[in-house]
């Protein structure tokens, strides 16, 4: 691998690229995945009725063509082959979706939904993976779970004894005695261990995405300790970027982005909290049982935390369109549901559990009805942003602490009420301020509270009510005041200039406009014990100070929602209006509770407002208004009561009185201070799981319009050991769901805890080699590979969850072992007897992931920026870790994608690897790549520092080790070809240093375009 160049076997691949290949006989995992889930269960619910063995048998095949197999499709019918693998343009089938052609539309009847002919195009496009074999199978199949529990997937884990080997002394750990044995008995030996530096640099890249620093290096190189690899292991383990790269093959298998997908593509900026927490959890060392059930139920096990609302991030991380109609919600509904399930059985369970939504698995032990037990687990588990608050039990202890002190005040104001209230009333009823409020026409309200569906709200002392935040698109205010007058006939709302709203009000809209569609008064009597019902009297607009063209003050009472009172371009002033009742006059003996409901459609609420009411025979005129409460209702309420102070009455009087009263007024100003020093949360927007949906139903074919009978939260029989079934884990219908499923999930004895691990320990196996010990990560089902070492797969199973389901320590095991550590030497006799290597007898060279070839050029390149955490980066040239870059599915990363970075629509259990052109002209002439190169050649070209020695330091930098004399003389070689091609030698020094470092430049461009830069030995 030394000095060869990317570029070469890149053009070299161009030039042997063959154009419509046929479909391939085994399709990949992830085209199996998308068949089953996308294509399969269209065919099955529209296409076989007439194009399948079955329909040939009723008499109803249409047009010579079967589409239940592959080679029938393949095949195709009268007009020929349908299908041209690779080119949907081409494709009969296509066209017959698309009814581009007028003589055939399929289905005839109904055109399919523009989603679900985009999947087929991107199916044929993909190559028309389809893993159908022979002909159909024309009787149900019956699947039997106990025979099935039988299969090695499924048993549970049991002691497994490690074997006997000849070398012993070669074997580091138990991990090696598995493989050895293996190859004892084929007759084919390992090889040697990695040298030092490349091993250094293995384990680097393998735990934390990013190369050993040449201290890093250097330091290793000296350790004469018995276990040197052991202790960089640990210190590796311990770093941050632990969790970076490991969180990020994580979000590989829970389809992680931060958008919807689809056409709308709707960003979601709180989601980048699953993936900080992901990292966070596998930094902190959380256990795998316990990181798998937070993921499922978090908001349940930790609720009112960051922390727990992040984890279910993962149920909701899957695409979701944006635009739903009534016809298409519960479809989606199904889909989404269909998602969490598809990824909670390839991601956790290795097994295509999507396959199940239409039918019974057709090579695996689990009946439909499996499928949508576990979707009824989230029957009630739908998506959104939350509002969470960051140090919630503190925040709580506040709030408590501050409701104590405002009791204290209550207290006080309740008794100087008590004791001094009728002597202070009886004076001040014979003031002539007493006497000048009596003759208030309008009475504007005290009001008890003023909420709203989702704008917060306060209210001022005066009663003005004031919008404080979180403006929405359509709100509606509600607001209660209280009185005990009787024969009110009117109602008045004051809109308030205020130079807390935009343009100074009075409305939330940029200019300050408010369009009012709606306003509702309800009468309630006050008290509990009266028979007298709520009434909602109708309203008619009287008047208003101005009313804008087309939006009138009618409309706000003409029930309908897209019409409104509005004031433009009378902005920046206040606005009153008045509505008169039509019919009796409103006010129930004992007091009435009016609640008075604004509604307000596009952001166009209004910022302040006040309500008053009158019972005057004619309407007042808007300037008449008071904003103190009419003494008409003190006299009245003492008048009903012979005078005396009551209970009944004592509320209304006292809150009148005290705005008149210098030591109710310093009291109630002391009380309102407290209660505006109110703890407030610090809320953090977070993408999560939030109450919602409804009933799941068994589907016959997966269609929502053919319901068979509501199902019940349960699991998959086959992974169900326990005597009293799913009981166990959902011992009572009021029990959490989501909490029972991560429960049944992680218990390895009687439920699916033994498979859960066997998978997570192949993934572990495969990214520390590059293939797992099941080559099939997200299917370990009857269609997958089955296991190279099925033993040693159990017994690190077995390891893993005696060791209390810790990652950290599986790393260690594994890494310690022989068979890590060799190197790639490849014997003749050993590829003669095993030449796929399923023996484990060399390691092949991996090449990097995208996220990783650009950490590291930006860490050799000295400019990688190690903050963690935090909103995602939409800026591809950001210095933070790929991880941290915002990941939108329409609008994928062009320098990760070239690298196989996969696209987040499913789970993806392993990339693929392509080798293309264009990945070597992205290292070679990329702005990014180039201005790697230029800062590495700073880095290493320092005053006094000859060519060829900075050189062999940027070779260390980038590739982890210092250069062969043969390869320093080829770099120096090629360091003086570049200067003499820049120009020729200068005696000034400023020049000729800078042509220096041109070269220097070109020459570390050369090293970052090497595979062995984006390879790891």
């Amino acid at each position: 691998m030394r000095l060869r160049l990317i570029l070469a076997g890149a053009f070299s691949l161009a030039l042997t690229i063959v154009q419509g290949a046929d479909a391939p006989a085994t399709p990949t995992p992830e085209g199996r995945a998308f068949f089953e889930q996308k294509i399969r269960p269209v065919l099955v619910s529209t296409c076989y009725e007439c194009h399948s063995a079955e329909a040939k048998a009723k008499g109803k095949l249409k047009g010579g063509l079967f589409l239940d197999t592959r080679a029938a499709l393949l095949t195709g019918g009268e007009e020929g082959p349908v299908l041209v693998p690779g080119k949907p343009d081409d494709s009969l089938i296509i066209k017959a979706l698309r009814w581009s052609r007028e003589d055939l539309h399929m289905p005839p009847k109904r055109k399919l939904a523009p989603a679900v002919i985009a999947d087929f195009e991107k199916w044929v496009a993909m190559g028309a993976p389809d893993p159908r074999v022979g002909d159909v199978v024309k009787a149900r199949r019956e699947i039997n779970v106990s025979e099935g529990r039988e299969y090695w997937a499924f048993r549970p884990l049991k002691p497994v004894v490690v074997p006997a080997v000849k070398n012993a002394a070669w074997a580091k750990t138990p991990v090696d005695r598995f493989i050895l044995a293996a190859q004892e008995k084929a007759g084919v030996t390992a090889s040697p261990a990695l040298p030092r530096e490349q091993l250094l640099r293995r384990a680097t890249f393998d735990l934390t995405g990013l190369p050993p620093t040449p201290e890093e290096t250097a330091a290793f190189l000296a350790d004469t300790s018995a276990q040197p690899l052991a202790a960089v292991v640990s210190k590796l383990l311990a770093k941050s970027t632990y969790g970076e790269r490991w969180g990020r093959h994580w979000l590989d298998v829970v389809r992680f982005a931060e958008s919807g997908g689809y056409e709308f593509d709707g960003f979601r900026p709180g989601a980048f909290h699953y993936r900080d927490w992901v990292i966070r959890a596998l930094n902190e060392g959380m256990p795998y049982n316990r990181f798998i059930r937070w993921q499922l139920a978090g908001d349940k096990l930790q609720p009112d935390t960051i922390e727990g609302a992040s984890a279910t991030g993962f149920l909701v991380a899957g695409p979701y369109p944006g635009q739903i109609t009534t016809k298409t919600i519960e479809r989606i509904r199904y889909d989404q549901l269909d998602d969490m399930v598809s990824t909670i059985g390839s991601g956790f369970l290795g097994l295509t559990l999507g396959c199940v939504r239409c039918h019974d698995h057709k090579y695996d032990p689990i009946p439909q009805t499996d499928y949508y037990g576990i979707a009824a687990a989230f029957a009630r588990t739908s998506h959104g942003e939350l509002k969470i608050d960051r140090s919630h039990a503190e925040t709580q202890s506040k709030l408590a602490a501050h409701k104590l002190e405002g009791d204290v005040l209550q207290a006080a104001f309740k008794k100087f009420e008590a004791e001094q209230f009728p002597a202070r009333f009886a004076k001040f009823i014979l003031t002539d301020a007493a006497k000048q409020t009596n003759t208030a026409p309008w009475q504007m309200c005290d009001v008890i509270s003023a909420t709203a569906t989702s704008a917060a709200l306060a209210v001022a002392p005066d009663g003005a009510v004031r919008y404080v935040s979180n403006k929405n698109k359509d709100d509606t205010y509600t607001v209660k005041v209280a009185t005990y007058q009787r024969g009110l006939r009117a109602f008045r709302l004051d809109a308030l200039a205020d130079d807390a709203s935009p343009a100074k009000g009075p409305g939330l809209s940029d200019n300050g406009n408010f369009v009012l569609s709606g306003f509702k008064v309800t009468a309630r009597p006050l008290d509990a014990k009266s028979k007298d019902k709520p009434v909602t009297p109708k309203l008619k607009a009287v008047t208003a100070t101005f009313e804008q063209a087309s939006y009138p003050l009618a409309a706000a009472v003409d029930n309908r929602p897209n019409s409104g009172w509005a004031i433009a371009p009378q902005f920046g002033k206040d606005h009153a209006a008045i509505f008169g009742i039509e019919g009796d006059a409103v006010g129930f003996e004992g007091g009435t509770e009016l609640v008075f409901e604004l509604k307000f459609t596009a952001h166009f609420g209004i910022g302040k407002l006040r309500l008053g009411f009158g019972n005057g025979n004619s309407t007042a005129a808007l300037a008449d208004a008071k904003s103190e409460q009419s003494l008409r209702e003190l006299q009245g309420t003492l008048a009903a009561t012979g005078g005396t102070l009551n209970a009944t009455n004592s509320a209304a009087l006292f809150r009148c009185f005290a705005k008149f009263d210098p030591e109710a007024q310093r009291m109630q100003s002391t009380i309102r201070e407290h209660a505006g020093k109110l703890p407030k949360p610090d809320l953090v927007p977070v993408y999560s799981t939030q109450a919602g949906g409804q009933d799941v139903h068994l589907l016959r074919r997966g269609e929502v319009d053919s319901k068979i009978s509501k199902a019940d939260p349960n699991y998959l029989q086959v992974l169900n050991i326990a005597a009293e079934g799913t009981k166990r884990w959902l011992p009572k219908p009021e029990a959490d769901p989501r909490v029972a499923i991560g429960d049944w999930l992680t218990d390895a004895e009687h439920g699916a805890g033994s498979l859960l691990a066997r998978v997570m320990v192949n993934r572990v196996w495969q990214h520390h080699f590059g293939r797992g010990l099941v080559a099939t990560p997200n299917d370990f089902g009857v269609q997958g590979k089955p296991p190279t070492h099925p033993e040693l797969l159990d017994w690190l199973a077995g390891e893993f969850v005696r060791g209390g389901w810790q990652l950290k320590p599986l790393h260690q095991l594994i890494m310690a072992s022989a068979v890590y550590q060799q190197g790639a030497e490849l014997k003749p006799a050993n590829l003669k007897a095993d030449l796929e290597n399923k023996l484990w007898w060399h390691r092949s060279a991996r090449r990097l992931e995208a996220e990783a070839i650009r950490d590291a050029l930006l860490s050799v390149g000295g400019r990688l920026e190690d903050k963690l955490y935090g909103a995602s980066e939409a800026n591809y040239e950001s210095p933070r870790r790929s991880v941290y870059l915002r990941v939108k599915r329409s609008e994928l990363i062009p320098f990760l994608t070239l690298f196989d970075a996969p696209e987040p629509a499913a789970s993806v259990g392993e990339r693929g690897a392509t080798t293309l052109p264009t990945q070597a002209l992205v290292m070679m002439n990329s702005t990014f790549v180039r201005d790697i190169a230029d800062r590495l050649a700073k880095r290493v070209l320092q005053p006094g520092v000859e060519p060829s020695a900075a050189i062999a330091q940027a070779s260390r930098i980038a590739l982890g080790r210092a250069p062969t004399s043969a390869e320093l003389a080829r770099l120096v070689k090629f360091y003086e070809q570049q200067l003499e091609m820049i120009a020729p030698p200068s005696a000034d020094a400023k020049v000729s240093a800078a042509q220096t470092a041109r070269a220097i430049n070109e020459t570390c461009l050369v090293l970052l375009c090497m595979n062995e830069f984006i390879y790891v030995d």
